[in-house]
């Protein structure tokens, strides 16, 4: 046959003798059948499977990555690594936040210089014949009176400026919720929602005002009692500069780790909130099915992925409290000593007191701060 047309009718002997096509025909059986051929072509047909597999695995890691950017839930992102004072500089950039922070700092300064004052009279005339036990306790007091004044303006200071900062941040939160798309919510588990909405705003409502003030008064007490300790010992600085040094290498290398820890902790809250609104939403297919156990062994699992930073976050403080505590003491401690060195009469024993008020003053702050 050829082209759909009988050219030879014939037996396979005489059309093998008689007709061209017929010999072309087997002759290409003959070269398909060969064993060498065989391999040969196998080996190519393995070949080309092995680059056509390549491609297919690839065409699998780019639909998998694909995937995986397009799946439904989006992973939650976090920040990694130190972001420095940048969140607190923001916070402070909303409605005039650096006007009260200067402001708060100026009133500690004022309160804390009043207290030295206050300490200092009392140090100073306390076996002052000239000045008697009544004009000591009035001057005393209103010194007391004219520090507190300036304590409440500090506290007056942080709370309502830091109301008035936390608005426009709940503000913000709220219109882009409201102006999101509904894929936002596809994509957006309901309880990570709720904790940007609930535990996130609440520390930037209360914690963080207070935080960044309490940080900047911390700080600012420190230097001054270790200024009063320098002015009647200068000796102390040959042990606090030091100290000072491995203090703030500790707090660095302290944070690092504690923010990750918080940032791991607001994660692993958000999925106990949302398996716990899931769970709430159907509690009826649960209870038909009777899958209350696993529902409850998963919120018991997400429960304790979700104190084990928590843990972690309140044994770094105390690693990091410990060892301030330590620093802290030994300048106590250094201090101690040279007053004890000193000759007789150098200082009256009212500001020997003073002085060691306060270096167990500086060495709380340092702690807290």
């Amino acid at each position: 046959m050829s082209h759909g047309q009988i050219m030879h009718a014939s037996s396979y002997q005489e059309l093998l003798v008689s007709s061209k096509q017929s010999q072309d025909l087997v002759k290409a059986h003959e070269v398909s059948t060969d064993i060498p051929n065989v391999k040969k072509r196998a080996y190519n047909v393995g070949k080309q499977f092995e680059r056509d597999a390549g491609v297919i695995h690839g065409m699998a890691k780019e639909s998998i990555k694909s995937s995986a950017s397009d799946q439904l839930i989006k992973t939650e992102e976090r920040e990694i690594g130190d972001t420095g004072l940048k969140p607190y500089l923001m916070y402070l950039g909303q409605n005039k936040g650096y006007i009260y922070a200067s402001l708060v700092a100026i009133t500690n300064i004022i309160f804390a210089s009043g207290q030295i004052f206050q300490n200092s009279w009392l140090a100073a005339n306390v076996q002052n014949s000239c000045v008697s036990k009544l004009n000591l306790v009035l001057v005393y007091t209103a010194i007391g009176f004219g520090s507190i004044i300036f304590l409440l303006s500090r506290a007056l200071l942080v709370v309502d400026p830091g109301l008035w900062t936390s608005r426009p941040l709940f503000a913000q939160l709220l219109s882009a919720l409201f102006c999101a798309p509904m894929s936002f919510y596809h994509s957006t588990p309901l309880g990570r929602i709720l904790s940007r909405v609930s535990s996130d705003l609440s520390i930037i409502d209360l914690d963080l005002p207070f935080t960044v003030s309490f940080s900047i008064c911390a700080t600012l007490n420190a230097y001054i009692n270790l200024s009063v300790l320098c002015f009647f010992t200068w000796q102390i600085l040959l042990v606090a500069a030091p100290v000072i040094i491995m203090a703030v290498k500790l707090q660095r290398y302290y944070l690092a780790s504690s923010k990750e820890l918080m940032r791991i902790n607001g994660t692993t809250k958000s999925l106990v909130a949302n398996h716990l609104g899931e769970s709430i939403a159907g509690a009826v297919t649960i209870r038909a099915f009777k899958q209350e156990d696993r529902f409850f062994a998963k919120s018991l699992e997400l429960i304790d992925n979700n104190a084990s930073p928590s843990f972690h976050c309140f044994a770094a403080t105390e690693w990091l409290t410990q060892r301030l505590e330590i620093m802290g003491a030994a300048i106590l401690s250094s201090s101690a000593l040279v007053i004890t060195l000193l000759p007789s009469g150098t200082y009256s024993p009212g500001e020997m007191c003073e002085t060691l008020f306060k270096g167990i003053f500086m060495q709380c702050f340092v702690t807290i701060g």
